[in-house]
């Protein structure tokens, strides 16, 4: 005989009867709750959400769940992340941190896509138009798409590649994956078809106040919020140096080198740096090698005491980049990575 559980999500005025065992996740997409999620592997704190009741159903948090709210500013001993938990009892969720703390969220809403723009082979941009309203983002923040499936919605983050100054359409880009179910949705999407979509969410983002040289390092589609955060600094006035470290595998993989090489053009103070990682013997006379060869070779320590770096792609190259960051001389509050990547 199966045993269920009650639970209620105030936010939304849902309650949902789980299974015993069930994967909260799994009980927020079928209820329909508002409950963003990201990573879905406790990295990122997007899914943290206040426990009213219940919390003895949930079992005992990880080292790495507390290490994570902390870093999120929140009190372990009433948030949990709701991806790493299960269901073993009664509960009652509050409010999700993302909402409670102020995210400039539509909710859920209509997009419509304006227009497919095809980089590489594998990879594209898409723009959206808000059906109705208005989207508030921060750059380097992203978007929930709600991709139907067979028998459920699945949810995916997509980070907006666009400028801020455009309040009724949003850009992603994003990569076709063999196999991958919602990334080939997302790109097989042709204008004036819909999706629904919820945000914006999520805490990379640019520091405020601070006037510190820039260095921005990015693999593949990591290079979508670092391209909203770039377009954001070089439409501002200011003198701070602004260095982008952009890493691909091969010739064929390039995209954004015009955007990029315009940037530079018109923005003396904006340095993008391109390099391969497997280019064809013959097909490439730029720089070989991993992007985080780079900061061996191009950042000095006096250079990194005064920089801020913002790093997206794969989370080998991020903790590499960090470490080398660090021993170079960056102060570690001073580094900041998108997690879901």
């Amino acid at each position: 005989m199966r045993t269920i559980h009650r639970v209620s999500f105030q936010q939304d005025g849902i309650t949902y009867d789980a299974e015993e065992g069930q994967w909260l996740y799994d009980v927020c997409e079928a209820a329909g709750a508002s409950v963003p999620f990201a990573c879905k592997a406790g990295a990122c704190g997007t899914c943290a959400t206040q426990i009213v009741q219940g919390e003895e159903s949930l079992g005992p948090q990880r080292a790495r769940e507390i290490r994570t709210l902390e870093s999120n500013g929140l009190d372990p001993k009433q948030y949990r992340l709701l991806c790493l938990a299960d269901v073993h009892g009664t509960l009652t969720l509050g409010a999700s941190a993302k909402t409670q703390h102020g995210a400039a969220s539509l909710g859920l809403f209509k997009a419509r896509v304006e227009e497919y723009r095809p980089l590489t082979l594998t990879v594209c941009e898409q723009r959206f138009a808000i059906e109705s309203g208005e989207i508030t983002f921060c750059p380097g923040q992203y978007m929930i798409f709600h991709v139907p499936g067979l028998d459920k919605v699945i949810r995916r983050s997509y980070s907006i590649s666009s400028h801020l100054s455009d309040r009724t359409h949003f850009e992603i880009c994003v990569r076709a994956v063999s196999g991958g179910f919602c990334s080939n949705f997302i790109h097989r999407l042709r204008p004036g078809d819909c999706i629904q979509v919820e945000g914006p969410y999520g805490d990379f983002r640019l520091a405020e106040g601070s006037q510190r040289d820039i260095l921005m390092i990015a693999t593949g589609t990591g290079i979508a919020p670092i391209k909203s955060m770039m377009l954001s600094l070089l439409g501002q006035t200011g003198s701070r140096r602004i260095r982008l470290f952009f890493g691909l595998r091969n010739v064929s993989d390039l995209f954004y080198t015009k955007l990029l090489s315009d940037l530079k053009e018109s923005h003396p103070r904006f340095e993008p740096t391109i390099i391969l990682s497997q280019p064809d013997p013959m097909g490439w006379r730029g720089l070989r090698g991993r992007v985080t060869d780079l900061i061996h070779e191009q950042v000095s320590p006096d250079q990194a005491s005064n920089t801020d770096a913002y790093l997206c792609g794969g989370r080998p190259m991020i903790e590499e980049a960090k470490r080398l960051l660090i021993n170079k001389g960056m102060k570690v509050d001073h580094i900041c990575h998108e997690n879901f990547f």
